[in-house]
């Protein structure tokens, strides 16, 4: 089993952010043709300015923090996990990743040791232009998750630094997307990010354009678009290199099983007992009182119902 964990950025959600107008998510699909993946859709605020968010937001060290003690209560870091981010969710991801490493806390550090993929899409690894717009124009009130995407922000310089010289390390394989068109913004149209920006700047990783802008570029239509295609053959070799893995231990003594979700076919929605039994749990704080079938379950039931990780 493989956790795939959806992060949207900047304006975002955990539904919006990967769902065309008048279509399905193609988490979704992503569910039906990968039954051993648990598809999550991470949510949390990410308001631009203040007149769209409540407070000053948060800078990318303090989003981390908070969101690492949500990804621990959903399991996330139990089995191999792979993440997919949209924009700021790159950033957002990274930060995770260093501070789950790096601090002194046995129950953060799972995440980053079962890291084995990240894929970025649009992300901004050395700022947008936009965003030094938006800091510019007073009137826009950003708030700090905005300002932490300044270009030539030093906080980014060092955050994409850490990034470079520790992803191999970690063991983490990393897939590169960036936006080819420009979204238009008021009067003008711009280049959100650039493909400069958007280049992660990893040995053995390409940043691959793609005939999308900033918005488009994480709302695939179909399942033969460049961004799922990408993303789907993406998953796929993580998998392989995790059961690669898990079958060099076999070698040693063990049996290697890849599990089925619970008897239930991905993309099947649990009944409406078991999520209102979900839901209770979840309100009591136990999931422990879940077995294991029920929990499958749950993993599947947020890919339809988006009962995801930060949702409730």
């Amino acid at each position: 089993m493989l956790d795939v964990v959806f992060v949207h950025g900047l304006g975002g959600d955990g539904d919006g952010t990967w769902r065309p107008k008048g279509s399905e998510s193609w988490l979704c699909w992503l569910a039906e043709d990968i039954p051993s993946i648990a598809v999550w859709s991470l949510t949390y605020p990410a308001g631009s300015t203040k007149w769209t968010a409540d407070g000053e937001g948060m800078a990318l060290p303090e989003r981390a923090s908070n969101l690492i003690p949500t990804l621990n209560y959903y399991g996330i870091g139990s089995r191999k996990t792979l993440f997919v981010c949209h924009s700021l969710g790159g950033l957002v991801v990274k930060q995770i990743l260093r501070q789950s490493a790096e601090m002194a806390m046995p129950d953060w550090a799972p995440i980053a040791e079962s890291t084995v993929g990240v894929a970025f899409l649009a992300t901004p690894h050395s700022g947008s232009d936009l965003a030094t717009f938006t800091k510019i124009v007073a009137v826009a009130r950003p708030t700090k998750t905005t300002l932490a995407l300044t270009s030539h922000c030093p906080h980014l310089k060092e955050l994409g630094d850490w990034y470079r010289q520790n992803a191999a390390r970690l063991g983490i394989e990393t897939a590169s997307y960036a936006e080819s068109r420009k979204v238009r913004r008021v009067f003008r149209t711009v280049m959100v990010v650039t493909v400069t920006s958007a280049d992660p700047g990893i040995d053995g990783c390409i940043t691959t354009s793609l005939d999308a802008d900033h918005i488009d570029i994480s709302k695939p239509t179909s399942r033969a678009t460049d961004t799922y295609r990408g993303i789907e053959t993406f998953i796929r070799r993580q998998l392989v290199r995790s059961i690669s893995a898990g079958g060099e231990m076999a070698a040693a003594g063990g049996a290697l099983t890849v599990p089925t979700p619970g008897g239930l076919d991905a993309g099947t929605a649990p009944t409406g007992d078991l999520i209102r039994k979900i839901r209770e749990l979840q309100a009591m704080g136990d999931m422990n009182l879940l077995n294991p079938g029920e929990v499958s379950a749950l993993k599947l039931g947020i890919v339809n119902h988006y009962y995801g990780v930060g949702n409730e």
